[in-house]
């Protein structure tokens, strides 16, 4: 733990909610908490008034710093977000502008490698691992034998914009068919919603078809909801396939809004994920025996990756973990 004095915050931004911490810098204890859904305000207000209000209900404690998971394309020396197309926020100076709102050392990194850093800091520190985060957007961290992977651009591990179908919806990246637009929630609720239009039978219905109403269909047994839910996890499942394959990883931990549906979730990515083993020896062996874990519904990983962020921003100022380029592999 770091040996500043005061409140150490940590605030997750999505592209439907922002979520935030507040721990003692000493300790770690949680001392509030708090969750609220994303609005039209500027971005950098709406994150400043999560901090204010985590400030007061900690007890007005000095703030020593303050961590921000967010998602796009990350300048963590700078603090700048672009590039987040489910946040409608254009290039934004996230950092220094809630910096100076609070009177407060800021530190921004991208969301899902925020959350992979709380994972490696409460497991194994030589982890090799992937962190998957699927919600209104899908992307994912990879750490290698403890150091996170980067690359060269700064975007690795946006799956969410890899090819799933051919001639696919439209994504808000500009292309069409990405993974986000056939497995993320709003596409789950886009299914839903075609297929009540369309009069299949189901106990959904026109206007309470999210991602939260399908699962728990699917949990019900609903032909249409399973039907969807089944076609997600195929998708998934060849991610994470692909990740597997592509960096020898012991195991992928899935988290975000969606992975809060827990069982009707994960079992059709699980079934896909053994039925590509049975059929492939190749696969069998790229998949450890246990290569997914699903992190429990009540679980923050983006938030408390960000308080992973402030503390290792004031021990060191700089990102929070040692940096490998694809290029040194």
């Amino acid at each position: 733990m770091s040996s500043a004095d005061g409140l150490l915050l940590g605030i997750d931004v999505g592209g439907t909610k922002i979520a935030g911490v507040a721990v003692d810098a000493r300790t770690g204890e949680l001392l509030a908490e708090r969750r609220q859904r994303v609005d039209d305000a500027p971005l950098e207000r709406q994150v400043t008034d999560v901090a204010r209000v985590l400030v007061e209900t900690s007890g007005g404690e000095r703030l020593a710093a303050i961590g921000l998971a967010v998602p796009g394309l990350v300048d963590a020396g700078s603090g700048v977000m672009r590039l987040a197309v489910n946040v409608d926020a254009g290039e934004l100076a996230i950092g220094p502008l809630v910096a100076k709102a609070m009177a407060a050392p800021c530190f921004v990194e991208h969301d899902a490698r925020a959350a992979a850093l709380w994972l490696l800091e409460r497991g194994d520190p030589g982890d090799s691992l992937a962190y998957l985060s699927v919600g209104t957007g899908i992307s994912a961290a990879v750490v290698i034998a403890g150091r996170l992977v980067r690359g060269v651009t700064g975007l690795a591990g946006e799956i969410g914009h890899t090819q799933a179908v051919e001639s696919g919806p439209a994504c808000p990246c500009g292309l069409s068919g990405c993974l986000e637009t056939v497995a993320a929630g709003p596409a789950v609720a886009r299914m839903a919603q075609e297929a009540v239009a369309n009069g299949e039978a189901s106990s959904l219905s026109v206007g309470a078809n999210g991602p939260e109403a399908v699962y728990r269909a699917a949990a019900a047994s609903d032909a249409v909801a399973l039907a969807i839910a089944n076609r997600v996890g195929v998708y998934l499942a060849r991610a994470i396939r692909g990740i597997s394959l592509s960096y020898g990883i012991d195991r992928v931990v899935i988290g975000g809004g969606m992975s809060r549906a827990g069982e009707p979730f994960l079992r059709p990515i699980l079934d896909e994920l053994e039925r590509e083993r049975t059929a492939s020896p190749l696969i069998s062996h790229a998949l450890t025996p246990d290569p997914v874990e699903l992190l429990p519904a009540d679980s923050d990983p983006g938030a408390w990756g960000a308080v992973v962020v402030a503390r290792s921003g004031l021990s060191n100022g700089t990102p929070v973990a040692p940096e490998r380029e694809v290029a040194d592999e």
